[in-house]
C-alpha cells in the first residue's frame, strides 16, 4: 500500500479553500489544472511511498511514540503560489505557516528517520508547509497578484494521520488508515 502521513484540514476550512478553488478555476483553464477534491486537502509531512503490510504494521507502531511529541498545532493560510517556479508551473498551492514550528520540525526529522529505518521513501529536500491545490498539465499560469486573495483562515490541528494512497484513472483516492492524536496537556 501507499502511505503518507497528512496533517488533515478541518470540514470547515476544508470548504471554504474549495470555494476558493472554485472561484480560481476560470483563471486557470489554460493551465489545464486537475484540483485537488474537497475531501483530499492535507497538508503532506512525508510521503513513505509502496509498503508491504509488515511495514505498515511497523509504522503504524512507531508513528505511535511520535504523536505523542507533538502538541497541538495551528496552521495559518496564506498566499498563493506555484512549484517548483513562475517559469515552469507545475503546482498551485497556498502557503501556510504552522505554529509551534520546532516541534513540527522534530516529528518531520522523526518520520525521515522512521522511513529509512524501515526501507521506505525518503526525502532530504527542506520540508515546505503548503496545501496543494491543483497540479498543472501545461506549465501556464495567469498573472497571481492578479487573482482573488486566499481566504484568512486559522484553525488548529490535532493530530496526524496515516493516509493510503489508491491511484485511479480519475486521480487519486485518500483513505484514513489510523490517526494519532499530539499530546494534549490537562490543566
Amino acid at each position: 500500500m501507499r502511505l503518507f502521513v497528512a496533517l488533515p484540514v478541518p470540514v470547515a476550512p476544508r470548504k471554504q479553500i474549495a470555494e476558493y478553488c472554485h472561484t480560481l478555476a476560470p483563471a486557470f483553464v489554460p493551465g489545464r489544472p486537475s484540483w485537488v477534491l474537497e475531501e483530499n486537502l492535507h497538508l503532506t509531512l512525508h510521503f513513505f511511498g509502496e509498503l508491504d503490510q509488515k511495514g505498515a504494521a511497523t509504522l503504524q507502531n512507531l508513528l505511535e511514540a511520535e504523536a505523542l511529541n507533538c502538541p497541538p498545532l495551528t496552521l495559518r493560510i496564506g498566499n498563493l503560489s506555484v512549484l517548483p517556479s513562475l517559469r515552469a508551473p507545475r503546482v498551485l498551492y497556498i502557503h501556510t505557516s504552522i505554529e509551534p514550528e520546532a516541534p513540527l520540525f522534530c516529528l518531520i526529522d522523526r518520520l525521515r528517520i522512521i522511513a529509512s529505518q524501515i526501507g521506505a521513501e525518503t526525502d532530504s529536500r527542506p520540508w515546505k508547509a503548503h496545501l496543494t491545490l491543483a497540479r498543472l498539465k501545461e506549465p501556464w499560469i495567469p498573472e497571481l497578484t492578479s487573482l482573488p486573495a486566499a481566504p484568512k483562515l486559522s484553525f488548529n490541528i490535532d493530530g496526524f494521520e496515516l493516509m493510503q494512497s489508491r491511484l485511479d484513472r480519475a486521480g487519486a483516492i485518500y483513505s484514513c488508515v489510523r490517526r494519532y492524536a499530539f499530546l494534549t496537556y490537562s490543566r
